[in-house]
């Protein structure tokens, strides 16, 4: 009888210490927040634009240790606009100067802004899989994710300082957060 009522009494403490340490997992803050979305912006007017540029991105932000890694893989074509103006009668897609690039910053410094955080760094690219010139490499850039009372992440800049400005322009390009996950 007694090793029947240890045998219980030692399951019943296996099961509370099993709940106990599954409550204080899920009790732990999240280490990482990990924000994705898109841009879908233009460059400034200038001799060789504006380029339409398009794609997904997504940053993984540490609270632990105050980083982020950003990552993007855009696509830049000369727009509609500068086609009717430049190639009046030329809708040849050969023309628009279609392209893409990887921009990649690991451990981006984190800082709090109003309603959001600002990203610096260098970021590293490619240009269509390859090297990227040395004209717009290595660049430091300066992302923004703020939002409003609804939505605390809504919105995202991309903005790119010398030498990359002179590829991407001077101009923050805009994009929008689509999903917020905490791990």
């Amino acid at each position: 009888m007694k090793n029947r009522m240890f045998a219980w009494a030692a399951r019943t403490i296996a099961v509370l210490v099993m709940v106990a340490v599954g409550a204080g997992a899920l009790a732990e803050n999240p280490k990482f927040k990990v924000l994705s979305g898109v841009f879908n912006a233009y460059t400034p007017q200038t001799t060789t634009g504006p380029y339409e540029i398009r794609g997904p991105w997504s940053l993984k932000w540490n609270s632990e240790s105050g980083k982020a890694d950003f990552y993007a893989a855009v696509d830049m074509e000369l727009s509609d606009g500068w086609v009717i103006s430049k190639n009046k009668s030329d809708f040849d897609p050969s023309a628009r100067g279609a392209h893409t690039h990887h921009i990649t910053l690991v451990g981006g410094e984190v800082t709090p802004i109003t309603n959001g955080f600002r990203v610096t760094g260098t970021a590293k690219f490619t240009l269509n899989g390859g090297p990227a010139p040395v004209a717009i490499e290595p660049s430091m850039v300066v992302i923004e994710i703020t939002g409003g009372s609804d939505v605390e992440f809504s919105n995202i800049t991309l903005t790119f300082e010398p030498p990359g400005s002179n590829h991407f322009g001077t101009e923050p390009l805009p994009g929008v957060v689509q999903s917020i996950e905490e791990r």
